[in-house]
């Protein structure tokens, strides 16, 4: 298994490196902005990706950004596409150090009150931040957390 992994993460680093630059003209570069302390949430959960994204043979995920408790911190939820009804839920610690993992229980306390916008995210632009590009990444969890709060009604 761990072959697999190192495998998987080599092939969606090959599919990144051999895109062609002149897919990416027409669309104007996004810089991701880290002003706002929502940015910065978003930018912990891309340091912390190994933890969020494990390679585990499992490819396809469906995330959210939410802040279902309210207290200022957001919160990531990801889960396998096909399986698993209640999704793995990481929280931005106090300090934007780190996330911590919260437990069921917790999930189950604060989903019945809100709209999630889920999202998959296909493996090779999950591989972005195993390869040190977390812009797009950042940008669709953004997305996320954006229709979440309703600012937005639709990804892109």
């Amino acid at each position: 298994m761990r072959y697999g992994k190192k495998i998987l993460l080599m092939l969606m680093a090959a599919c990144l490196i051999g895109t062609s630059a002149s897919a990416c003209e027409g669309a104007p570069y996004r810089s991701v902005r880290l002003d706002s302390d929502e940015a910065q949430q978003i930018h912990v959960f891309t340091r912390c990706w190994d933890t969020i994204y494990p390679m585990d043979g499992n490819p396809l995920k469906e995330f959210a950004v939410t802040d279902l408790d309210g207290n200022g911190l957001l919160e990531i939820l990801t889960r396998a596409q096909k399986g698993e009804t209640v999704p793995v839920v990481y929280e931005v610690d106090p300090q934007r150090r780190g996330i911590t993992l919260k437990s069921k229980q917790w999930y189950y306390r604060h989903v019945f009150q809100h709209n999630i916008a889920w999202f998959t995210m296909h493996p090779e632009t999950a591989a972005g931040p195993w390869v040190g590009r977390t812009e797009i990444v950042e940008w669709m969890l953004q997305d996320s957390y954006d229709i979440y709060m309703g600012r937005k009604e639709g990804f892109g």
